[in-house]
């Protein structure tokens, strides 16, 4: 596992950083990528919203690193100087990978703080995509408005990560509300949760239409079951606003959508990720990257 700072084009990445200790990551062996299987992306959001805890999750469900850092605990990879770690806020943008479907990912980790708000536009700035991290509590913040429009500007695809999803008065209804009024109609959820607050255990993917469920291990690996009776409804409802926001971004989609009244899996696929590098939809993912829920998926994406 390798962590770097940021600093100019992600090409002239500097130094190595050296582990406190091998408890904290593992170095892997890393293949040889091609330009094209690269993808570099910016962790981005506000303050407080569980960035690095994601980070960390994906590192560990990747395979990267042996355990799942924790920020509480000061054993995230990402936050590994003394002042992040005692602050437990990310102060500088940081890049780590995982290896992922023959992909290498470059995790830039960005602080989510006012004063530091530059760095995360260097890591977006040389990245392919923005993953903007919402906390579930509190909705859209200062710093997820500030990222999310430069990330606007700079026209990379975002993919919109509604985290702490198991905790106390978390809602998807509530945080998709302040999302579409603040940001706009394009981030449309492509996951449902299942359970609520400290009942959350999984995801209902509205693609496959088949529920993700989550052992309370934190091991990341979802088992995939039928939707629960009493989601089915909704997850319907949900899937067919999915629908018709991605026929509405190509027009052979929706001539497609007028005549048969829906699209086929294979074909909502292949829409949707039209419309995210259109920047006409920014796809809505549901996670609680400190129990592991939902880290997988994102990684699919």
């Amino acid at each position: 596992m390798m962590a770097f700072r940021v600093c100019g084009r992600l090409a002239y990445l500097g130094i190595l950083v050296r582990f406190g200790s091998l408890e904290r990551g593992r170095v892997t062996a890393m293949r040889v990528y091609d330009t094209p299987s690269i993808r570099n992306v910016a962790i981005v959001g506000h303050s407080g919203s569980g960035k690095t805890q994601l980070t960390s999750a994906m590192l560990f469900d990747a395979g990267m690193v042996n355990r799942l850092g924790m920020v509480d605990e000061g054993t995230t990879v990402t936050d590994f100087d003394e002042e992040a770690i005692e602050r437990k806020h990310t102060l500088a943008a940081t890049a780590s990978y995982a290896e992922w479907n023959k992909t290498k990912i470059n995790v830039l980790d960005t602080p989510g703080i006012a004063n530091f708000l530059s760095e995360a536009r260097t890591a977006l700035g040389v990245s392919d995509a923005a993953v903007v991290v919402v906390d579930a509590v509190s909705g859209v913040e200062v710093q997820t408005e500030k990222t999310w429009a430069e990330a606007q500007e700079l026209g990379i695809p975002r993919v919109v990560v509604l985290n702490h999803l198991d905790r106390e008065r978390a809602s998807l209804t509530r945080s998709l509300t302040s999302l579409q009024d603040v940001l706009g109609r394009i981030i449309v959820p492509i996951q449902v949760p299942i359970g609520s607050e400290k009942s959350f255990r999984g995801v209902v993917d509205l693609i496959t239409m088949r529920a993700l469920l989550f052992a309370s291990d934190s091991d990341g690996k979802p088992s995939v079951e039928d939707i629960p009776d009493d989601l089915i409804a909704s997850a319907k409802t949900a899937r067919e606003t999915l629908i018709e926001m991605v026929a509405e971004a190509d027009d052979n989609l929706m001539e497609k959508f007028f005549e048969a009244g829906t699209l086929s899996q294979e074909e909502l696929e292949a829409g949707l990720r039209i419309a995210v590098l259109a920047g006409q939809v920014a796809p809505l993912l549901c996670t609680s990257a400190t129990l592991n829920i939902g880290v997988v998926p994102l990684l699919d994406a």
